[in-house]
């Protein structure tokens, strides 16, 4: 009879004592095939995004989708997220017409001109930094510009590093320079907010 080599919860070591030896193999080999099974077999329900894994939470704040540039940004922060950041990352895109949702936005994030892209590192978004649509545009003006500036940011998060520390980054010319962006024509249209820090 084959061996069970998997962990044994305690709870299944407490049915072990009360059985005798054969009994107890037996039902080890068992608990071995189901755990097996249970680990080897993915559902479509499993493919799902799982928030609890999010590193990154993004909210795009639009005047409409009917806004031909605006829809390009949507697009592909939309196409970045189920691409390449998955499950590590969650991302809202609210329209001005979503009167509640687009408020509460506002509300928390101040006065913004659409599109705006907020970044934080947790869903509550007390800290954030807030990317303006002149940077935006900018950012979508070079192929791929703003597929590599959300990588970089989500990357930076994903190693460790706090808001804090990616703001610094943000304040250097080498960072804009591999963005093909020159530093002094992103002053002023960044916000950073560090749980009530005055923005810059």
């Amino acid at each position: 009879m084959a061996r069970f080599t998997g962990p044994i919860p305690a709870e299944l070591i407490n049915l072990l004592a009360r059985l005798d030896f054969d009994e107890k193999e037996e039902v080890k080999l068992l608990f071995q095939k189901a755990f097996d099974s249970m680990h080897n077999k993915v559902q479509l329900i499993d493919l799902w995004d799982q928030p609890d894994l999010a590193l990154t939470n993004w909210v795009l704040l639009l005047t409409g989708v009917n806004q031909e540039e605006e829809l390009e940004i949507a697009k592909t922060l939309l196409f970045w997220k189920a691409f390449f950041a998955k499950d590590s990352s969650r991302v809202l895109c609210i329209q001005s017409s979503e009167h509640r949702g687009f408020r509460c936005c506002t509300r928390k994030f101040g006065t913004v001109s659409c599109p705006t892209l907020v970044l934080s590192d947790t869903p509550e978004m007390n800290s954030f930094i807030k990317i303006g649509p002149q940077l935006l545009y900018k950012l979508t003006k070079d192929k791929g510009g703003l597929q590599r500036f959300l990588t970089r940011l989500h990357i930076s998060i994903e190693n460790g590093k706090s808001l804090e520390e990616i703001e610094k980054e943000l304040r250097s010319e080498k960072f804009w320079a591999s963005m093909k962006i020159v530093y002094n024509e992103v002053k002023g249209l960044l916000t950073f907010n560090f749980n009530a820090k005055a923005d810059v």
